[in-house]
């Protein structure tokens, strides 16, 4: 399930989301962790929005901040909590992978113009994990394509992991989520995957030739060595589709 909060980001920005939220204390819960993300954008001078996902157990967050005048003066600073139990799908443990991304987004156009993303293993699932966001980059010029959907394959190989019942998996691209939990009771070991359509027009603009993709799977079967495991490709084509490996 995504959730979806929209935030309010005062003007010198350092939102310590961790301490404080509309004036209430915020408390981490023991059966939680959180991906504590801390963003530095530079060289920006206009007022923009920034949309931050995260993916962790199978489980999705978005979150979308008010307008930030003066982006470049200071730290965006969110942490984003999950569930360490993810219903029979998983329980978090040390080292399963996670991803965060964050977009840069034009307050005159509403799209996206940058980018940054953060793939990495828990170090601590039973508290806090420091992801860092910097260095930002470009989205990908328009193409031109009259391309309405894009298809993104994810793969599973099962070969050493006969053993394996439920599976989820999660697909993110220019900030959009899809997931599915398949069955893979009778697999035997071969490979199972799920194909995702996305609407090219997100909101923050259409999924280009370029964009970041990224495809996760989470099984407590998987383990060791981790419950969760993520991989990313960049998009190659708007008309065909797109395959990626989750494992």
């Amino acid at each position: 399930m995504t959730k979806l909060f929209y935030l309010s980001v005062s003007v010198s920005i350092v939102v310590a989301m961790s301490i404080l939220i509309g004036g209430q204390v915020y408390v981490y819960a023991a059966d939680q962790f959180t991906l504590d993300t801390k963003t530095t954008i530079k060289k920006v001078k206009d007022p923009i929005q920034y949309k931050l996902i995260a993916s962790a157990t199978g489980l999705t967050r978005t979150k979308i901040t008010g307008l930030i005048e003066n982006p470049s003066n200071g730290t965006i600073n969110i942490p984003v909590t999950f569930s360490k139990v993810n219903d029979d799908i998983v329980t978090a443990g040390y080292h399963d992978e996670y991803f965060a991304c964050g977009y840069v987004i034009s307050s005159k156009t509403g799209l996206a113009t940058k980018y940054k993303c953060n793939e990495g293993d828990l170090i601590d699932e039973n508290g806090i994990n420091p992801v860092p966001l910097e260095g930002f980059r470009a989205v990908p010029k328009d193409s031109g394509s009259g391309a309405t959907s894009v298809k993104i394959k994810i793969k599973v190989p099962l070969k050493d992991r006969p053993d394996v019942d439920l599976l989820k998996v999660v697909a993110m691209v220019r900030g959009e989520f899809k997931s599915k939990v398949i069955n893979a009771e009778n697999a035997n070991g071969k490979t199972v995957s799920h194909t995702f359509s996305f609407d090219r027009n997100t909101g923050i603009g259409p999924i280009q030739v370029g964009d970041l993709y990224f495809a996760c799977v989470a099984g407590d079967e998987l383990n060791p060595p981790e419950g969760n495991e993520c991989e990313f490709h960049k998009v190659k084509t708007l008309t065909g589709t797109n395959s990626i490996k989750a494992r």
